[in-house]
């Protein structure tokens, strides 16, 4: 039994693996938007991600993680810019938050919500814009509560006991979304997960030609095709990861509901749920029939898929864990 002198651990191993899940699918998920000259810089527990938009514009933001939802999406989202006020002076330590980042070179804060495979929420927000949003959403969290909009809410989002934290929803309350609106509306403010994704996964490729009258289909395409040479970049794998995940599923695609199976090797791929270059370990791995595979990265409802398959894979995890 632990006894009342030994401290908790203030992190579990479990949040502390999905900070490193968030924090390593952050580089694809602005390139998937099109953005480039991606940079990703990690520096004790901070991280700096700049990077350049297809419009052209640049910026260098402190990358803070909103609270974790875990097996269920919340009805709030909310980071914390700092864990304490400096000498309990609000003033003072917003102050020291904004002003420590210009000399920086920083320009955005990015605020980041996580769900299952799904960057719910990106909110970059310019860092001259900080003050005014975080005591804004203090004073509107004030006045809904002294008008007991919150029902018997009484502690302000913004201070959230000593902790300046900055709202990106809350739909607890039929008003309290009011102090996450502050945030939406204000200039400057982009959510970077409301942006399309820049290009078609499968390389731009489109080969429906129905909808082209009058093409003569026998002009495609070219006999004797000539040969080029390419440069390819590939993110190195772990020959022993598939094998694991394969000898795991008994030659089964693990797909609920599938079960797929031929009886020659080659057959299942193994799916990277939060890619291969956030983590190639087999407890982030499936194995996947190809139309499942297909499924998982390019169906319409390939978030809800990922989730499905995440647990699978964690079951596998907590397997591991539980083994002698």
């Amino acid at each position: 039994m632990e006894s009342s002198s030994q401290k908790r651990a203030f992190r579990t191993p479990e949040s502390i693996q999905a900070e490193k899940n968030t924090r390593g699918m952050l580089k694809p998920f602005l390139e998937s938007r099109g953005f480039t000259d991606v940079t990703d810089v990690r520096i004790g527990h901070s991280q700096l991600l700049s990077a350049r938009s297809p419009e052209g514009r640049f910026f260098n933001a402190r990358v803070r993680l909103c609270w974790r939802w875990e097996d269920h999406q919340e009805k709030y989202s909310a980071a914390q810019l700092r864990a304490r006020l400096s000498h309990g002076d609000w003033d003072k330590t917003i102050a020291e938050i904004v002003d420590r980042e210009a000399p920086r070179g920083i320009t955005h804060a990015l605020l980041v919500q996580r769900f299952g495979s799904n960057i719910v929420f990106a909110a970059l927000i310019p860092v001259s814009a900080m003050t005014g949003i975080i005591n804004e959403q203090k004073k509107v969290s004030a006045e809904l509560i002294a008008a007991g909009r919150l029902g018997r809410l009484k502690k302000n989002h913004a201070v959230n006991g000593g902790s300046p934290t900055m709202w990106l929803m809350d739909s607890r309350f039929e008003e309290a979304h009011k102090v996450a609106d502050v945030l939406w509306k204000w200039e400057g403010v982009e959510d970077l997960a409301k942006r399309p994704l820049f290009k078609d996964l499968t390389g731009g490729i489109d080969d429906t030609v129905s909808d082209l009258p009058g093409l003569d289909l026998s002009l495609l395409g070219r006999d004797e095709a000539s040969r080029f040479q390419a440069t390819v970049s590939r993110v190195a794998r772990d020959p022993n990861v598939r094998k694991a995940v394969i000898e795991r599923c008994n030659g089964r695609c693990e797909r609920p509901g599938c079960g797929a199976s031929r009886p020659y090797a080659g057959f299942l791929d193994v799916h990277h749920i939060f890619g291969v270059e956030v983590s190639d370990r087999v407890f982030n791995c499936v194995a996947l029939c190809p139309n499942c595979h297909r499924d998982a990265h390019f169906s319409m409802d390939r978030e809800k898929l990922n989730n499905s398959l995440l647990l699978i894979a964690q079951h596998y995890l907590q397997e591991l864990s539980d083994a002698p």
